[in-house]
């Protein structure tokens, strides 16, 4: 054998053995977010006949869900109990319900009718599931046929980039803040009496969450305003007005009656004087 066929030789029985190493140990990352379900893919080719699945967790090989014998059983395992699917076809695990203590690597080994043998690892990586943000109004001011309006956009945990879209046709002028700020500051201007639609999209990882508001800007009347105080005065004087009146009415009904009572009154007094 020449030195070029020994080479070749070598390389094929090194790609064979890289191919080999794929099949048996392949590797996949997937992200999944609590509350949800998730799907942990056994990567065998679509042609395999299984006969023999075994999900695995844990250094020291602990089963959660197998396939034997034409027989699933996905509640091998307490922490999974009612939460596990597997696919008989492609070996597919799926976790329903993820919580946080579901991120760890998750081992598979699989078994076909031709004897062929695979292994592989899913690396789950558990997040919180993304809330929608909330939108708040900060301030809207309506001035020379111009209103100017800031409304403030705010997510609901960490980690998260915030964006300002309007919705539809937006003609006006807007900037927004940071998107990796605690919250984010939309500012706005446009004509008068139009009502306009933005959307705050909060988005982490693969994850995307939006909130929309519409807000309306009409011309304020420059109408004087009634003061509420001197209003109240006024109400306060008619109402001594109406009680004086009603006073002095009675009084001037009364008056024969009161001047006698006040004649004996006073004979009563002068009679007590002589007395002493």
């Amino acid at each position: 054998m020449s030195t070029s066929q020994r080479t070749m030789t070598l390389w094929s029985t090194v790609l064979l053995y890289i191919v080999y190493i794929n099949q048996v140990c392949g590797e996949e990352y997937i992200m999944g977010y609590v509350g949800q379900s998730v799907v942990l893919k056994s990567g065998v080719d679509q042609s395999w006949n299984i006969t023999r699945v075994q999900w695995s967790i844990y250094i020291n090989t602990t089963f959660i869900a197998s396939l034997n014998n034409g027989k699933i059983n996905t509640d091998r395992f307490w922490r999974h109990n009612g939460r596990l699917e597997l696919n008989r076809t492609t070996g597919d695990l799926t976790i329903k319900d993820v919580r946080m203590d579901d991120n760890m690597i998750y081992t598979v080994a699989l078994l076909n009718s031709n004897d062929d043998r695979v292994n592989a690892r899913v690396n789950l990586t558990v997040q919180e599931r993304l809330m929608k943000p909330d939108i708040q109004n900060a301030l809207k001011i309506s001035k020379d046929g111009q209103c100017h309006i800031v409304l403030k956009c705010i997510p609901s945990g960490k980690n998260v980039i915030l964006s300002w879209t309007p919705v539809g046709m937006f003609n006006g002028s807007y900037i927004s803040g940071s998107p990796k700020s605690i919250d984010s500051i939309l500012w706005m201007s446009f004509s008068v009496n139009r009502s306009v639609t933005f959307n705050c999209t909060a988005s982490s990882g693969q994850q995307n969450e939006s909130s929309q508001i519409t807000v309306e800007c009409t011309e304020e009347n420059q109408k004087p305003k009634v003061c509420s105080v001197c209003s109240s005065c006024a109400f306060m004087v008619f109402i001594a007005i109406v009680l004086i009146a009603v006073f002095c009415g009675l009084l001037y009904a009364l008056k024969d009656k009161i001047k006698a009572a006040w004649e004996d009154g006073h004979h009563y007094v002068f009679q007590s004087i002589y007395t002493c």
